[in-house]
């Protein structure tokens, strides 16, 4: 029966969509150059820039799809979307926290469509603090669909004709220049992700270019105006928290010229984050406050937000506190659940990876010794830029921080991988 109500859900909204999204009270910005970037195989986009000149400055535009002018909180399509908390993206399939029907037709950015957005207009001080912002409900048409190759070449090349992103990655270096002031802590790194191509698992090396940067940072200043928005009018929502105690490093090795352990220790030091109703700093950030908010087509807690936005600006009764509280709590604990999916995934098809590539020698570094007289331990494969939990044998006696040469002896699915170092 459930099955039967959602897809009648879905009919009544994909039949009266086109009527909906000539919507007058929505501000039309369908005049600007839009733009989205993500990977070229992405089904869910969710986000959009644009930049508009003004006289003697820039307003930067974060568009951000919106569900929540169509779907209706208690729905079906809303019941289930809150069941599975948000999109898992295995590496054998994708469980889509929306209808695909609804994602692909309505809900997102598409390029030459008019779609309904929350937009979130910016003007900048020198310094990268926030001059100006407005939050309105918009209706925009993306221009170019680009994924990040393409944009970081408009970044880099800058031509005449097609500068707004040259310019808007300026713009967001400058503003994170003004957050790590106020006690950010960035760790840019490259990381290396398992794929499937066909039957066969193949390493992809995801590097954080301009452009990947310059969405990051657009979805912090998305985040963080949307919760002093939130904060300021009293609108319960989820807020997303970071613990300001760092631990101390337990590391007596100079750490100073290897970034990568570096990096590691210092992740390692970080408080946790979750999902909270009390609007308290974001430490790694350097955020008084911060949301998630950018991403309501894949992430329930980003959903939410949408619909008490949605609320707040058509002047319609809030969702209480209490029942956000609740469903902050079912996020918390159903998000772990699928981040713990998502790990296991990776670590089944990176031990069928490391069978497929058996012949090969890697050199690693050392991370950390999890448990010394079991040799079990973490190693950061330096070609290819990630790291695994994993036994490793060897007669000498390797500390943290050496760099090694290893090879694989073992498969253990959903176990751990054995390697042994090569002398």
């Amino acid at each position: 029966m459930c099955n039967k109500i959602i897809n009648k859900e879905i009919d009544n909204l994909v039949s009266n969509f086109k009527l909906s999204i000539n919507n007058t009270v929505f501000k039309d910005l369908t005049h600007l150059k839009t733009y989205t970037i993500d990977d070229s195989q992405s089904v869910e986009l969710d986000d959009a820039i644009s930049l508009e000149k003004l006289s003697c400055n820039y307003k930067l535009w974060i568009h951000i799809a919106s569900p929540s002018s169509y779907i209706e909180f208690e729905s079906a399509i809303d019941k289930k979307a809150r069941e599975l908390i948000s999109t898992v993206y295995l590496s054998t399939n994708t469980s889509y926290m929306l209808p695909e029907l609804l994602i692909n037709n309505v809900f997102s950015l598409s390029q030459k469509e008019k779609r309904n957005s929350l937009s979130l207009g910016v003007i900048f001080n020198e310094d990268g603090s926030v001059y100006f912002s407005e939050i309105v409900q918009s209706i925009i048409k993306v221009n170019y669909r680009l994924d990040y190759a393409e944009a970081d070449e408009l970044i880099d090349y800058a031509p005449k004709e097609e500068e707004d992103l040259s310019i808007i990655s300026t713009i967001l270096q400058n503003r994170k220049l003004w957050r790590r002031k106020l006690g950010a802590i960035e760790i840019i790194e490259s990381y290396g992700k398992i794929v499937l191509e066909g039957k066969n698992p193949t390493l992809k090396i995801i590097d954080a270019t301009l452009s990947r940067q310059l969405i990051s940072e657009a979805m912090i200043l998305y985040g963080h105006l949307i919760s002093v928005y939130t904060k300021l009018n009293q609108i319960p929502v989820p807020y997303r928290v970071q613990e300001s105690t760092i631990k101390s490093a337990n590391c007596n090795i100079e750490i100073s010229e290897n970034n990568i352990l570096s990096n590691f220790l210092l992740k390692k030091t970080m408080g946790k984050t979750y999902y909270c109703i009390n609007p308290t700093r974001h430490f790694s950030l350097g955020l008084s406050s911060y949301i998630h908010a950018t991403s309501p087509i894949r992430r329930y807690s980003d959903l939410l937000v949408h619909y008490q936005m949605d609320r707040h600006l058509n002047n319609k009764s809030l969702i209480s506190n209490k029942v956000v509280e609740g469903i902050i709590n079912e996020i918390n604990n159903l998000g772990r659940q699928n981040i713990i999916k998502i790990r296991e995934d990776q670590r089944f098809w990176q031990s069928k990876w490391f069978e497929c590539n058996s012949f090969n020698e890697y050199q690693v570094i050392l991370l950390n010794w999890i448990n010394r007289n079991k040799n079990k331990c973490i190693l950061y494969f330096l070609e290819y830029n990630f790291s695994t939990i994993c036994c490793l044998n060897s007669k000498l006696n390797i500390k943290v921080g050496d760099k090694i040469n290893v090879k694989n002896i073992t498969y253990n699915y959903n176990e751990v991988i054995y390697f042994e170092q090569i002398v």
